[in-house]
């Protein structure tokens, strides 16, 4: 299968009917919540392979951390669902439902965490029994959630401000640290040894040491945190939101703000790539990624995508970056080595593959 594919790019390639790139090797998946489904897009042909029905709206989508696994884990949050999918099969293979709506989702290890608002809970299931382990009861309702890779820890934002501490190996959850008026976003260093939350009030992102679960230090910012990406080395971290537009870089281990650089009008949903070392930053309102440079702090190119451009995924072989365009219904497809930085900023399409209405997540997979 992966030979004829091959062959068949290189048939078009030589008979002038393909721009320079191999495309690559693999799948994505793109769930689209109008349409109740996951459509399945070949990347070699930049065409759709075919869709996986769903029984219900998905809010999101999240992948099997093992890439050999070729799963991925649709959310269905108004019916209380998750359903374990892959680019392999044309229909659902397992389903779950669950006893409370999940709000954000999170997976680590072989294990898939989640937190539901009007419950007030953490739940954690076992992705290789498709079992829920256990719930744990939170102090408040959660905000946000994140797990860490190297320690047994997550960690969970409360509406009341407070930030608390789970162990994910089944000891019980730490009492609440009060910590701001109002809590958002947040996300584990790499190496486990910290947090970093944002304080949407404060314009600023805490930082809270993992072991004695207490402020360290208060980064202010130019603008209000709203998302956070942390970058694939966990070097930097980068935040959006409101207040200016643009993009404001945090060093976790340094514990230190670099500087904010414009990125079009409210900035959202980021990517980043590690062969050119690039960020790559949605602009619903203008319909546009902005691509920056991390390695020289500016912004390299600007290209228009489609309507309502959300969630970015970049192909493991870093040679292009897929923007979901929520508004259009389609994905954007931008290729990486064509981007030139220099006077005019810009960096053409590959090319357009539509997805299905009002797609929410995307996740890739190799072939």
């Amino acid at each position: 299968m992966t030979l004829t594919r091959r062959h068949a790019l290189a048939l078009l390639a030589a008979a002038g009917c393909r721009h320079r790139g191999s495309g690559f090797d693999g799948y994505a998946l793109i769930a689209a919540a109008g349409s109740r489904s996951v459509a399945i897009i070949d990347l070699l042909a930049f065409a759709r392979k075919g869709s996986i029905p769903l029984p219900f709206e998905p809010t999101a989508l999240v992948a099997h951390p093992d890439p050999a696994a070729r799963r991925a884990y649709a959310v269905m949050a108004g019916h209380s669902t998750i359903a374990e999918i892959s680019p392999d099969s044309p229909s659902i293979l397992r389903r779950l439902s669950l006893p409370a709506q999940p709000h954000t989702v999170r997976i680590a290890a072989q294990r898939l965490y989640w937190i539901s608002p009007n419950r007030n809970w953490l739940g954690i299931i076992d992705l290789k029994e498709w079992k829920p382990l256990r719930t744990v009861a939170l102090a408040a309702p959660p905000v946000d959630l994140d797990v860490s890779h190297s320690r047994p820890f997550a960690a969970v934002t409360l509406s009341t401000g407070a930030l608390q501490f789970i162990p994910t190996d089944g000891g019980e959850p730490f009492a609440p640290v009060d910590a701001a008026a109002e809590l958002g976003a947040i996300r584990f260093r790499s190496d486990g040894g910290c947090v970093l939350v944002a304080e949407p009030k404060s314009n600023a992102i805490a930082v809270f040491d993992t072991t004695s679960r207490q402020k360290v230090v208060q980064l202010q910012l130019a603008l209000s945190p709203e998302r956070l990406w942390m970058k694939g080395d966990g070097g930097q971290l980068f935040v959006t939101g409101a207040g200016v537009d643009g993009v404001a870089i945090v060093y976790p281990y340094r514990t230190e703000v670099a500087q904010t650089f414009l990125s079009g009008r409210r900035p959202g949903e980021m990517a980043d790539s590690r062969t050119p070392d690039y960020l790559f930053v949605s602009n619903p309102e203008a319909g546009s990624v902005t691509v920056f440079s991390i390695e020289t702090q500016k912004v390299v190119a600007v290209t228009g995508v489609g309507a309502s451009p959300g969630p970015i995924a970049i192909t493991p072989d870093q040679q292009y970056a897929l923007v979901v365009n929520r508004g259009s219904g389609d994905l954007a497809v931008i290729r990486i080595a064509a981007i030139t930085p220099g006077r005019e900023k810009r960096a053409p399409l590959f090319t357009m593959v539509p997805v299905g209405a009002q797609p929410c997540g995307i996740t890739v997979f190799g072939a």
